[in-house]
């Protein structure tokens, strides 16, 4: 990775924090009790420190009663996973929330975190490209779910992608095995002792484990103290690439993503650009690869 945005790539993968969801906290109630005619449809912000804010909306029946229907959902996800449960259809607070979590933890064996519930409306679940997950609220014209795109995409090149848009009457939906993540990361000489080589370990089944593994590799290779993290990825690929004679990485969910945020990265810093070989994080191994021609950070 070339030396100006590398350093934002090491502060943000070496916490733990990287592979977690980005959540929004539970359902508060409305600022204004709710009143007569009110109810809360979802809530909005919740992520990067930013306090989740209650939605409300009238609802059409005066007191809120008048046989109106209120169908609420809730989404659950786990770190270690790229996708989520979703349950929904209920009338009323609580079970939406309780069959979501229950399902997610019998499928990853625990640990599974909610974003709180929501009713009458939907709910969108982002993917940003090291396959953390985001959520915005549909309602009031979709602020919320702009909100989220925008600042999941601001982390990274090419735009974050939408994974689901849930109606709060969906009755549910589970993710496939597939979205329990396989994780890789890739490692470097962070000094003057660079030897213009990545150390990459994928297919582990957790975060801490492909971290340990590359820097292990490249401390054993090197006899280097100054060995970082450049890049890691759950569920994606890592691609490296030169631009002109600078050492590259970038993640991406698919080869094709990866291809297209490394060509973009070049255009926009007017760089000639050269695609690398990719390394899936679902493929186990201890690889190493060897940019040509190999130069300094």
């Amino acid at each position: 990775m070339h030396l100006r945005f590398r350093l934002a790539f090491v502060a943000a993968l070496a916490a733990t924090l990287l592979w977690l969801p980005r959540q929004a906290e539970a359902a508060y109630p409305c600022p204004t009790g709710p009143g007569p005619g009110e109810v809360q449809v979802g809530v909005s912000g919740g992520t990067h420190g930013v306090a989740a804010v209650p939605m409300c909306e009238s609802s059409g029946g005066g007191d809120g009663g008048g046989g109106v229907y209120y169908a609420y959902g809730a989404v659950a996800w786990h770190a270690d996973a790229d996708d989520v449960w979703m349950a929904g259809n209920w009338n009323g607070p609580g079970p939406a929330e309780g069959e979501a979590l229950a399902a997610c933890n019998r499928d990853m064996g625990g640990g599974c975190t909610s974003i709180g519930e929501w009713n009458n409306s939907s709910m969108s679940i982002i993917r940003d490209s090291q396959g953390g997950l985001w959520n915005g609220w549909n309602g009031q014209g979709g602020a919320g779910r702009k909100r989220a795109l925008a600042d999941c995409t601001a982390k990274q090149i090419l735009p974050c992608e939408v994974l689901h848009s849930f109606s709060a009457d969906k009755r549910g939906y589970n993710p496939a095995p597939t979205a329990r993540k396989h994780y890789a990361s890739a490692a470097w000489v962070f000094d003057e002792g660079y030897d213009g080589r990545l150390y990459i370990s994928s297919g582990q089944r957790s975060a801490t484990a492909a971290t340990e593994a590359a820097l292990a590799a490249c401390a054993a290779a090197t006899a280097s103290k100054a060995c970082r993290i450049a890049s890691a990825v759950g569920n994606g690929v890592l691609q490296p690439y030169l631009m002109d004679r600078a050492n590259s990485v970038v993640v991406e969910r698919t080869a094709k993503r990866a291809a297209k945020a490394a060509a973009t990265d070049c255009k926009r810093k007017k760089g000639k650009c050269t695609v690398q070989r990719t390394y899936d994080s679902r493929t186990p191994g201890n690889f190493v690869h060897i940019y040509a021609p190999a130069t300094a950070p």
